[in-house]
């Protein structure tokens, strides 16, 4: 069988420009992901550019909304796909495709953010010595704020994405796939290994700094 590296760097992801029309265009889905997954294990290999286009525009989504950063998202989201197609035949199936790849998508950033902060310490530490170096149900107390609706401000929107970079990091992330991404609260629990009134509770506390952030910017409009 190639290796992962190999297989993955013949597909081509799309770039953030493309990923509207990919949304909107996307093909009629013919097999289910378990019957992909399975053709796959069984040595079907031409299944998985199949999971891959089906996954690619939503992991990017979630990369990007995460990191921040066009480059990083496109890097991550190769990285994803090279950690699924790996560890594809390990799948079991006890809970959902999409949430099997979320978690591995999740983990992937969290694991790129601690390398950066690893990374800023470093040169933090050499500018100070001196030396030179380079975001179920959904639940709001009221309908004061709504991504869906706001949005349709560009500098309002601009304001909202900058104000979700600033949220704590698993509170960004968790939001992000609860609002952005529609996952309920038992399968967000399942990525993070949580409980439900955990996420619940990161949920409350991401959507209560978005208010207190945004209020003078609601108010005004």
């Amino acid at each position: 069988m190639e290796t992962a590296s190999s297989f993955c760097s013949g597909l081509e992801l799309k770039s953030l420009e493309t990923i509207g029309d990919m949304c909107i265009n996307r093909p009629e889905v013919m097999h289910s992901d378990e019957e992909l997954v399975e053709r796959f294990v069984g040595g079907e290999t031409d299944s998985f550019p199949m999971l891959v286009e089906r996954y690619e525009a939503r992991v990017y989504s979630i990369v990007y909304g995460i990191m921040g950063s066009r480059n990083e998202a496109e890097d991550l989201s190769q990285e994803v796909f090279i950690k699924v197609y790996e560890n594809l035949g390990h799948f079991k199936g006890k809970s959902k495709f999409y949430t099997w790849i979320y978690r591995i998508t999740v983990n992937v950033c969290l694991s790129a953010q601690r390398k950066k902060s690893q990374s800023n310490r470093i040169i933090s530490m050499s500018r100070l010595s001196g030396v030179s170096a380079n975001p179920g149900e959904v639940e709001l107390a009221d309908e004061t704020f709504s991504p869906q609706k706001v949005l349709k401000d560009r500098e309002l929107a601009s304001k909202i994405q900058s104000a979700i970079s600033s949220l704590p990091r698993i509170l960004r992330i968790t939001f992000i796939l609860r609002e952005f991404e529609d996952l309920s609260y038992r399968e967000l629990a399942r990525i993070f290994r949580c409980s439900m009134g955990t996420v619940k509770s990161r949920l409350s506390r991401a959507r209560e700094n978005l208010r207190q952030t945004l209020r003078p910017y609601l108010e005004e409009s």
